[in-house]
């Protein structure tokens, strides 16, 4: 198979693991039948599911998400892309680092309020340890809707009062 899909790259901080079953539940509320790495979710699973633990540290962790069965054979066919309804699987590829990580210019920041954000533009960013995440949609997030739609559940997991709901 080729490669497929559109990687939209993040440093996420310890909180990882939290919002990733949240990002979990949102991708229920978009698809009630969802599949999470190949097996259906059980009504309301979403609320106690955890990111697995990784087995090997050579390679990063993945979830994988799909609206079924047949998605899941989509999938297998054609890779990460569109299907007729114009929705189509997607992953989250994941590693822990352990160590510190440290930027000299933290630029683009998005927050709640604009004092918030003019106070962290162009300051640095330091964290005791980090996870590499790369959201794995079908198209570009900038140009196609349902990818945009990901990424974004993907960002509002992070904030527990917005993806709690």
């Amino acid at each position: 198979m080729d490669l497929t899909g559109h990687s939209t790259d993040f440093i996420a901080d310890a909180s990882f693991p939290e919002a990733i079953r949240r990002f979990v539940g949102l991708g229920e509320q978009r698809w009630p039948g969802l599949f999470v790495c190949g097996e259906p979710l059980t009504d309301g699973a979403a609320a106690d599911w955890r990111l697995p633990e990784s087995a090997d540290d050579d390679f990063p962790g993945i979830i994988t998400f799909s609206s079924g069965r047949e998605m899941e054979e989509f999938w297998e066919s054609n890779g990460y892309a569109l299907d007729a309804a114009r929705q189509g699987p997607y992953a989250v590829f994941y590693r822990h680092h352990g160590q510190p990580l440290h930027a000299t210019r933290v630029s683009g920041v998005h927050v709640r309020s604009p004092e918030q954000e003019a106070a962290a533009e162009g300051t640095r960013l330091l964290l005791s340890q980090y996870y590499a995440v790369s959201v794995v949609t079908p198209e570009d997030p900038d140009t196609d809707p349902f990818s945009r739609d990901v990424v974004r559940d993907f960002v509002a997991s992070f904030d527990p009062s917005a993806a709690d709901s």
